[in-house]
């Protein structure tokens, strides 16, 4: 199975165009937030890739985030079955920012709801924030990344966990037998290419 894997789009014309002939290389593809805060680019997104499926990011605003969510691309506190045994389960957002975007919210919440999720060892979980501690160290110095996700994740142990969110970082590290896959910026001409097989793991970073 080979996955396309983006995140923090950001209205980014180039890129959209650069990643939409891609995907037909590729079994699926998962859109892991900030995409737009414009409605029509959003729209552009969803004809854009057929095959995808779409999270919210913090960015995204109640307008776009409406639009998506009434599309069956949007997997935001789904699980759908993708084969070869494996299945997808998206829960998007973040916790607290200092920017006060319109998709942030408090840990607690973060944990209620993201724990009730149907996880297990063959989910590939989409997210968006990054765990706390992995992948989000800020420019700042601080450590943007949930507390409560990386407590979902030692609990429930998916089989991989992709997310955007930090644009600073992008790379591939273990937690228990879970692989974390930090994903770069869209909207800095880059993706991710995931091959899964007999749930080995191979990760690659693609330069649009």
């Amino acid at each position: 199975m080979k996955i396309l894997a983006f995140c923090d789009l950001h209205e980014n014309e180039a890129a959209l165009e650069a990643l939409r002939p891609l995907s037909s290389q590729f079994d699926h593809v998962f859109i892991c937030g900030d995409v737009s805060r414009n409605t029509l680019f959003a729209e552009a997104v969803l004809e854009a890739f057929p095959k995808g499926f779409v999270i919210p990011g913090n960015w995204d605003n109640e307008h776009v985030n409406k639009l998506l969510s009434s599309n069956s691309q949007w997997i935001h506190e789904k699980r759908v079955e993708i084969g070869n045994g494996l299945n997808v389960v998206g829960f998007g957002y973040s916790n607290r920012t200092p920017f006060n975007t319109y998709g942030e919210l408090n840990e607690e919440e973060i944990y209620a709801r993201l724990s009730k999720l149907p996880i297990d060892s063959n989910t590939i979980l989409m997210l968006h924030c990054p765990p706390k501690g992995y992948f989000d160290k800020t420019p700042r110095g601080d450590n943007g990344g949930s507390g409560a996700i990386l407590k979902v994740i030692k609990e429930k142990k998916p089989l991989v966990a992709l997310f955007g969110h930090i644009h600073e970082h992008r790379g591939m590290q273990r937690l228990g037998p879970t692989t974390l896959v930090k994903l770069p910026a869209a909207d800095s001409m880059c993706a991710c290419s995931l091959s899964i097989e007999n749930k080995n793991i191979n990760v690659e970073f693609i330069k649009l």
